[in-house]
C-alpha cells in the first residue's frame, strides 16, 4: 500500500480569508473554489486560525437552533 504524502494534496494557489471576513463571504469562498477549508491570515499574512466548511456549517446549525 502506498503512502500518501501532504505534499500530493496540497495546492501553490492558496485561498485564504482576513479575520473580518465575512461568514458568508468565507462560504462562497469555499464553494467558489470548490475546497472544504481556508487559513485565516493577518496583515502580515501569518496564519492565525482556519476556516473549515464543516465549521461553518456546526456554526450555522446552532445559530439556527438558538434563532
Amino acid at each position: 500500500m502506498k503512502h500518501l504524502k501532504v505534499d500530493g494534496l496540497m495546492t501553490d494557489d492558496v485561498v485564504s480569508a482576513l479575520p473580518q471576513t465575512s461568514f458568508r463571504d468565507a462560504a462562497k469562498l469555499l464553494a467558489e473554489h470548490d475546497i472544504g477549508g481556508v487559513p485565516v491570515v493577518d496583515a502580515d499574512d501569518h496564519v492565525v486560525g482556519v476556516v473549515c466548511a464543516s465549521g461553518l456549517l456546526a456554526r450555522r446549525a446552532l445559530t439556527a437552533r438558538a434563532g
